[in-house]
């Protein structure tokens, strides 16, 4: 019996429509199911079901004949191991025998390994077995091999997910996004290959990150010399436009700090030379500013860090300098006539 076909079954169950041969497949179905015999807390999820579905039962015992109350009267017996069976069910949703059509176009890994999809509206945390943390959004997909943190660490990921991964020189963590690699060692990292868009896009938070794009063909080198690749390093983003097989290299929307809040409160300046100012914002954030020390060696600045995001910290300096600023190669790049 497939997901979609129990589902359906337990909901005519409960609906009281199902037929005796039909109770007889719950009954045997709950009877494997040892855990929901045990005392267990619904969590939130669970009780919000719990409640809908016990409010029904309660009517049609009071409203049903008295020989439809002993049968209502068993079925409120096994409702809460049903509801909590829900509410795990929702959580993944494990993919069905793959069709022969299938089996040619989903990667070798997925048709021998374990594939998870969040089907619910919320965030789910994965830990997988080398201690990594995955959390994968709503409509997404993992797929690992069954052997995974034995000999590698490889997964393939469809939809967005974040990733925190437990540093192993020896094992790299391997994720394949679409079109498009990323490697690492240890580090955190976002990937979002959505199901609509041919381009992907890889934003890392720490450590470095390297992308590549995966080989074209099957009779393609596996070496990655020849292909499309970058290294990325924390507050840093590439993007894969699938069509030009090329990767475009930015600077993530909101960038962070990637030094702790009491370093950062000490970044505190009265007019002092913009190259410490500059300084500064380089070491906040790990990204590299370019501007021409020469012609703005006169440029003083009096200032501190805070929660201002970087693109509002930079636009208040260039305004006070009258310079500008823009984001090239995930560089920034401050253009100024010099400061009076």
């Amino acid at each position: 019996m497939t997901q979609k076909e129990f589902n359906e079954l337990s909901k005519r169950y409960l609906e009281g429509k199902t037929t005796a041969e039909e109770d007889r497949k719950i009954q045997a179905w709950y009877d494997t199911q040892p855990e929901f015999h045990q005392h267990n807390t619904p969590d939130e999820a669970a009780q919000t079901i719990g409640k809908r579905i016990w409010s029904n039962l309660r009517q049609a015992v009071y409203h049903n004949s008295t020989d439809r109350i002993t049968r209502m009267t068993w079925i409120m017996g096994i409702a809460v191991g049903m509801i909590l069976a829900f509410v795990w069910l929702s959580q993944f949703e494990l993919p069905p025998p793959p069709t022969e059509a299938a089996d040619q176009t989903r990667p070798a890994v997925a048709q021998r390994g374990i594939e998870l999809k969040n089907t619910t509206f919320s965030d789910q945390k994965i830990t997988l077995a080398d201690g990594s943390l995955v959390v994968l959004k709503p409509g997404s997909s993992l797929v690992y091999n069954k052997n995974f943190n034995k000999t590698k660490r490889e997964l393939h990921l469809h939809g967005e997910a974040f990733f925190d991964v437990t540093k192993n020189p020896h094992k790299p963590f391997i994720v394949h996004a679409g079109k498009l690699t990323a490697e690492v060692l240890g580090t955190s990292f976002n990937i979002k290959n959505a199901e609509d868009s041919k381009n992907v896009l890889v934003d890392v938070l720490s450590g470095k990150v390297s992308v590549y794009a995966e080989k074209k063909a099957p009779n393609e080198s596996n070496s990655t010399s020849d292909r499309p690749s970058v290294i990325l390093t924390p507050n840093q983003r590439v993007k894969y436009l699938s069509d030009e097989n090329r990767l475009v290299k930015s600077i993530v929307e909101a960038p962070k700090f990637v030094i702790s809040k009491a370093e950062v409160e000490k970044l505190s300046f009265v007019d002092a030379p913009i190259a410490q100012v500059f300084d500064a914002i380089e070491t906040a954030y790990g990204l590299e500013i370019i501007y021409d020390e020469v012609v703005m060696s006169d440029c003083t600045m009096t200032t501190s860090f805070d929660d201002e995001n970087l693109h509002d910290k930079l636009s208040i300096i260039c305004k006070l300098l009258g310079a500008s600023f823009k984001m090239v190669d995930a560089q920034i790049v401050i253009s100024s006539n010099g400061c009076q």
